[in-house]
């Protein structure tokens, strides 16, 4: 009697175990549906953070699951893409997108959305190397000193709608910049011109005043030495040709001088203690060897 009742306790012992196990892993099956569905909605509401909990909440109903696993992941390599490109990291961004584009067995709204995305990084990296050249020409001629031309360069630019864009901030802080030293740079140059005229004004009244000492000096002088004085063309130690006052070819102007002088003085150098054939030097220097005249100074006048 004793046996056959132990034998129907262990049954039913067994049917309640066997009840509950089931309905357990029912209810956990249900769970994870439940979570996966959710982070599919969250993710057509691009509300991402929202859908890797879900995803995540699957993961924890049924470890290891493939599907959940690429959900989960498709979704993180999206939202690292999206930040990428908000930090201008493009090459990073694209890297993330295609990832996300080419996950099998994931979600068809990230591939989509992802494939969007790399149409877009691609376009503005393209933009970035064209972009960046131009700065680099305008550069160029800030450096040489052609000041008016390196801002119609800096123009193809600041004229084109995109590039004031959010992902080019970068370069369009630095045009600004150069836009801004470039007409300092004229500003001074033209202020220096206006000198320079008002000098040029007072040494003609000089030479006049200098040219009638001279003829009131020849009357002192035979018309032998008046004649070699007249045909004298040697050169002494003070003599500047004029291939050493210009620059490229081109004579070096007053207001480059001017320029110039500001630019030793800026990197440290002293340019008031030198001549203007001294600065010529300077510049001559600096661009036979390739570098900026702020270069030369700190590199061989400090």
């Amino acid at each position: 009697m004793k046996k056959w009742v132990w034998v129907v306790a262990t049954i039913v012992v067994a049917l309640l175990i066997g009840g509950y196990a089931y309905s357990n892993h029912h209810a956990t099956a249900k769970e994870y549906d439940a979570a996966m569905t959710n982070g599919r909605t969250a993710l057509q509401a691009k509300n991402y953070t929202q859908a890797e909990t879900y995803f995540q909440n699957a993961l924890k109903r049924k470890l290891n699951d493939p599907k959940a696993q690429t959900y989960l992941l498709q979704t993180q390599r999206f939202v690292a893409g999206e930040n990428a490109l908000t930090a201008r990291k493009f090459a990073n961004a694209q890297n993330r997108y295609q990832k996300v584009q080419d996950t099998k067995d994931g979600s068809s709204v990230l591939r989509q959305r992802a494939k969007k995305r790399l149409t877009q990084v691609k376009g503005i990296r393209a933009n970035v190397a064209q972009f960046k050249a131009i700065l680099k020409q305008a550069q160029a001629q800030n450096q040489a000193l052609d000041y008016g031309k390196s801002n119609s360069t800096l123009d193809q630019l600041f004229t084109n709608k995109q590039f004031q864009e959010s992902y080019y901030k970068n370069l369009y802080t630095q045009a600004l910049a150069l836009r801004k030293a470039n007409n300092a740079s004229q500003s001074a140059a033209s202020s220096t011109t206006t000198t320079s005229d008002s000098a040029a004004t007072s040494s003609s009244r000089d030479t006049t005043s200098d040219s009638q000492q001279q003829n009131s000096s020849s009357a002192a002088l035979t018309s032998s030495e008046s004649k070699a004085a007249k045909n004298y063309q040697g050169s002494n130690e003070y003599t500047v040709t004029k291939k050493q006052k210009e620059l490229n070819g081109k004579v070096i102007t007053a207001a480059q001088i001017s320029s110039a002088r500001q630019t030793i003085n800026a990197a440290g150098g002293q340019a008031d203690a030198m001549s203007d054939q001294d600065v010529r030097v300077a510049m001559q220097q600096a661009h036979k060897k390739g570098i900026s005249l702020t270069k030369y100074t700190q590199t061989y006048l400090k």
